[in-house]
């Protein structure tokens, strides 16, 4: 029997968190923050139907880019425009049925953490990396997680200021920067969370100040599914890998698709369209 192939809706979180398209851009940036989660269908209030989404990445993007028109001294300053002004047309979902292989897929297919799960018209959950983590745990995936990981790491050092790496998260294409001292060990992290909620704080500031002390670094032998473990109990979405005292690479939420997809994929038509 195929490993992961058992349905979404088994590990999906069933609470949809979502936002009106009249909703300013600080009214998003609090409701992320507020429920810990990195993107928000936006609804046309009129017609009470997903017309888009909104994400960390998104807010990032043009919180950075208006910081830099006006000349302010602050990491970020988001627009003053509604919503539906900036948000992404489309919302990828995926069936309840739709099996836990087929939707890593589609996050590949994507390079996106979660898909939203639809019944008719409604969305009525959220399939993301971190629920998929509980899959791993289920499915005993032994393989090291050093033959998994993303090499080499993106690293930040601790006394860079918040505006290089807040722009390395954009150029990069990443979602967190490791933070390390100047012997190259890991101190904290620097993601989209940690820029977001450092929105007011001055551009030159050390990333230090701010960034997550809270990290999950494991050696590189230790199999798959304790490492997925680990990250669930943490409510991680990325593991560090490290062999002796150096920092090897970084399991990303990605990665752990990756991990499930390679099981063997099947064929799933995931929808991307206004509801």
């Amino acid at each position: 029997m195929m490993r992961f192939a058992t349905p979404v809706s088994r590990y999906m979180t069933c609470e949809v968190i979502t936002a009106p398209d009249t909703a300013p851009l600080s009214e998003v940036h609090r409701a992320l923050g507020d429920h810990a989660i990195s993107c928000v269908p936006i609804l046309d209030e009129a017609a009470g139907r997903a017309i888009g989404v909104l994400s960390r990445t998104d807010l990032l993007r043009l919180g950075r880019f208006e910081t830099k028109t006006n000349c302010r001294g602050t990491l970020l300053t988001l627009p003053d425009v509604p919503a539906r002004d900036v948000l992404r047309p489309g919302i990828i979902t995926v069936g309840r049925a739709t099996l836990v292989v087929q939707a890593a897929s589609v996050l590949l297919k994507h390079r996106i953490h979660r898909v939203f799960v639809r019944e008719h018209d409604a969305l009525t959950g959220v399939f993301s990396t971190k629920d998929l983590l509980l899959a791993l745990v289920e499915g005993r995936v032994a393989t090291p997680i050093g033959d998994l990981m993303s090499a080499p790491a993106y690293t930040i050092p601790l006394d860079a200021p918040l505006a290089l790496a807040a722009d390395r998260l954009t150029t990069a294409q990443v979602s967190g920067l490791v933070v390390v001292d100047p012997g190259g060990w890991p101190v904290g992290m620097f993601t989209q969370t940690e820029a977001l909620l450092a929105h007011g704080v001055l551009s030159d500031s050390p990333v230090e100040d701010v960034m997550s002390p809270a990290m999950v670094c494991l050696d590189a032998r230790t199999p798959l599914h304790r490492a997925a473990s680990a990250a669930h109990a943490a409510q991680a979405r990325r593991v560090l890998v490290v062999q002796g005292r150096r920092l090897r690479g970084v399991l990303t939420g990605l990665d752990f698709a990756r991990a499930v997809a390679g099981t063997g994929v099947l064929p799933v038509a995931a929808r991307s369209r206004a509801s």
